[in-house]
């Protein structure tokens, strides 16, 4: 008679069949519970709180802590050094950092351009806007928000879902999951606004999905991911902290709505055009404990 297992290791061998299903399982409900307090505090209590702070622990304990945990148990200590390592990975071409810091911001400027026509401003508040509005937003959304964020949706599933499933499936995957995660900023649109806020928001996220896996691809480094976010964010929203990003500052009396959304998507429909689908993937080494994948190819 084989000896009991004990629910520790019952537990970790679910994990190790089913990663995404694990991640998804923790995810959610963990980070969820915790992004949704300022929504249920101004709808029960009458209490407006900070959204930035509840948004950062949602991202670190509900996205960043179960990837290492899972990759952890998963791949091993080898695992997550291999994910660190794509974490901060510094040193590639600079001309990925001027995707993020430039191409980005470019191209939401132009969109709102398109839709509001030119800001009327000095370049006085230009170099303001360009200093606190981007600069300064980008490094505070990255540090605070972007940077988790794309370690877990990139780092982690997007990436394994990536190899078993190609870069596009992976990205379609990942989309929606991805846009179902902000449902508790939409939810401040009331239950219409908030339906219609989030079916926007997976429209576009989608193909953004598409520019972030082409980044992973072509560069290794989450880092520069998570700044080509942050760039998107600082345009528009900024990160919560520290004030309104560039736009706002030079349409001072128009909203300039989520424009960084449609100019990312827009970015990614280019990249799946250019790359026929294939998002950058190549022949990659296999994770620590899995079979040997060729990305880009289901």
């Amino acid at each position: 008679m084989s000896a009991p297992v004990a629910p520790g290791r019952r537990l970790a061998g679910i994990i190790r069949r089913h990663p995404v299903a694990s991640f998804l399982a923790w995810s959610f409900p963990v980070g969820q519970a915790i992004a949704f307090q300022p929504v249920l505090g101004h709808a029960w209590y009458d209490v407006d709180l900070p959204t930035a702070p509840f948004v950062v622990a949602a991202n670190l304990l509900g996205l960043l802590l179960p990837a290492v945990v899972i990759t952890r148990v998963v791949e091993g200590r080898a695992g997550v050094r291999a994910l660190w390592r794509r974490a901060v990975r510094v040193r590639v071409p600079l001309r990925w950092y001027g995707l993020a810091l430039v191409v980005v911001p470019v191209a939401t400027t132009a969109v709102a351009v398109a839709l509001l026509g030119p800001p009327e401003g000095t370049g006085r508040v230009l170099a303001s806007a360009l200093v606190s509005g981007l600069l300064v937003q980008v490094l505070l959304g990255f540090l605070t928000t972007n940077w988790a964020e794309e370690v877990a949706w990139t780092g982690f599933l997007q990436t394994r879902l990536q190899d078993r499933r190609g870069p596009v499936r992976a990205a379609l995957i990942t989309g929606p999951l991805f846009a179902l995660q902000h449902a508790p900023l939409a939810a401040g649109n009331g239950w219409l606004g908030g339906t219609v806020v989030l079916l926007f928001v997976t429209a576009t996220a989608i193909p953004f999905r598409f520019l972030q896996g082409w980044v992973a691809n072509r560069t290794g480094s989450l880092l520069v991911v998570g700044l080509v976010h942050a760039a998107g964010n600082a345009t528009t929203d900024g990160s919560g902290f520290g004030g309104p990003g560039l736009l706002p500052r030079l349409y001072l009396d128009d909203g300039v709505g989520p424009v960084h959304l449609v100019a990312s998507a827009a970015l990614g429909l280019v990249v799946l055009a250019a790359t026929r689908g294939g998002l950058g993937g190549r022949p990659r080494a296999p994770r620590v404990g899995a079979e040997p994948v060729l990305a880009g190819r289901p």
